[in-house]
């Protein structure tokens, strides 16, 4: 009936008290779903442990109830069925809540409670919390459709930059739609192997010899190839990324293999998602999928986002230098657009550092762009990295990179992504022009 952790009712318990007062509301009845999920709850239980992060959440339930206490005097005496659904999801229930002036001092009652700070292991933590509300009957007839409409709404405040209300609407009526038919299309594409990989080369910066290579996602859409930022985050939160990361890491391996067999021995860089390294078991099938595939690991290298390998578990950061061990390389992708623990930094088994498009894009005509990429080379070659400059469009910021002292250079201006067969043949003409350059 209730929650372990925080002595709210359950989700089972919840939903029956929810769905009895929503049998028992008359026509006039205007009942009430807020939906709410904590922001930056992840960084809690990743830096102060899950024990914390318990004590944490029943704070967060006591505040709530606090606030449930205070709506009485302003909802007519009305209070809210409140639940933890699961995780850092918590849900306000009210059975009639018609006036919209009430709906919204609830919500910025519950966004104010937890907000402030919380005193938690000697420290003072913030957190906040973004919140969907759905109402009864405009978004749905049963607690099954408000939780979905309610959910949809928290995912919009979330993306339009956590810590606010959104209410549910018809725009996101059909954001709902268009994600439900991503999804089906998603498992459809993994049942048809609808997916593929093209290669975009990595070339030294001093003599522009070919060094590796990163893979990339492409899906074969019936209705045309759709590039990974249209469909990874779905992927992502419907833990899709699972299937597709095995497809993805099965093909990298067996491609390494093949070209090994062929004499191509060029690095191959294939990129980790944020549910993949969640789990150490990613890292450990990675391993068992190269060995079977008798692929040398020495051809290898993972990308981790910046953002990622600041977060990521001691458990996830021993695989991976299990993996290194072998022969892997590892290179921190994005640089320059997230918040490095330099102390951090150091510690990561890490080969290459690649700067973020944004660090570069301006090199060959803005002064203060190029003082900030050169301090940031100098920052990686410190650290004993090699510095890699992605994104590269231009003749011009190639050469300023090379003066600069980036070590390998990748980008539209050096090579487009291309297939395997495409990606061989430029093997194939580069290297003797650059024997007769």
């Amino acid at each position: 009936m209730f929650d372990t952790v925080t002595g709210l009712a359950n989700r089972p318990h919840f939903r029956r008290g929810a769905e009895r007062m929503l049998e028992m509301a008359s026509e006039d009845t205007r009942a009430v779903l807020f939906f709410v999920d904590l922001d930056r709850f992840k960084a809690v239980n990743d830096t102060l442990g899950h024990a914390v992060g318990d004590v944490l959440l029943g704070m967060v339930a006591n505040r709530l109830r606090a606030v449930g206490d205070q709506c009485a005097a302003f909802t007519h005496g009305e209070t809210p069925l409140i639940g933890r659904l699961a995780g850092d999801e918590f849900t306000l229930f009210f059975a009639d809540l018609p006036d919209a002036h009430a709906r919204e001092r609830v919500g910025a009652k519950v966004l104010e409670a937890i907000s402030e700070p919380f005193d938690l292991a000697g420290q003072q933590v913030s957190i906040g919390a973004s919140i969907g509300l759905a109402l009864y009957p405009e978004h749905g007839h049963t607690l099954h459709d408000l939780m979905g409409a309610a959910d949809a709404a928290m995912y919009q405040a979330k993306t339009q930059g956590r810590g606010r209300v959104e209410t549910f609407s018809d725009g996101l009526a059909a954001q709902m739609i268009a994600r439900v038919r991503l999804e089906t299309e998603l498992r459809a594409a993994i049942d048809r192997d609808e997916f593929a990989l093209v290669f975009q080369p990595q070339v030294a910066a001093g003599d522009g010899a070919i060094v590796g290579a990163e893979a990339l996602l492409r899906w074969e859409h019936p209705e045309g190839t759709k590039l990974p930022a249209a469909f990874l985050p779905r992927a992502e939160e419907t833990g899709l990324i699972v299937e597709i990361g095995d497809w993805v890491v099965a093909n990298v391996a067996n491609t390494i293999a093949r070209w090994a067999r062929l004499g191509i021995e060029q690095r191959l860089a294939v990129n980790v998602s944020q549910r993949q390294i969640d789990h150490a078991t990613f890292f450990r099938h990675l391993r068992a999928a190269m060995l079977a595939a008798n692929a040398p690991a020495r051809l290898l290298e993972l990308e981790i986002s910046e953002t990622l390998a600041m977060h990521c578990s001691e458990d996830v950061l021993r695989a991976i230098a299990a993996l290194r061990a072998a022969g892997a390389t590892v290179a921190v992708d994005d640089f320059g657009t997230g918040y490095s623990n330099l102390a951090r930094l150091q510690r990561l088994p890490i080969d290459r550092v690649k700067l973020d498009p944004s660090v570069v894009a301006h090199v060959a005509s803005n002064p203060e762009a190029r003082a900030i990429a050169q301090a940031v080379i100098g920052l990686v070659h410190g650290l004993g990295c090699e510095a890699v400059a992605e994104g590269i469009e231009s003749e011009a910021q190639a050469a300023v990179l090379r003066v600069l002292g980036c070590d390998v250079l990748q980008g539209y201006a050096i090579a487009t992504p291309m297939g395997e067969d495409d990606f061989l043949a430029w093997i194939r003409e580069t290297a003797p022009r650059r024997a007769t350059a």
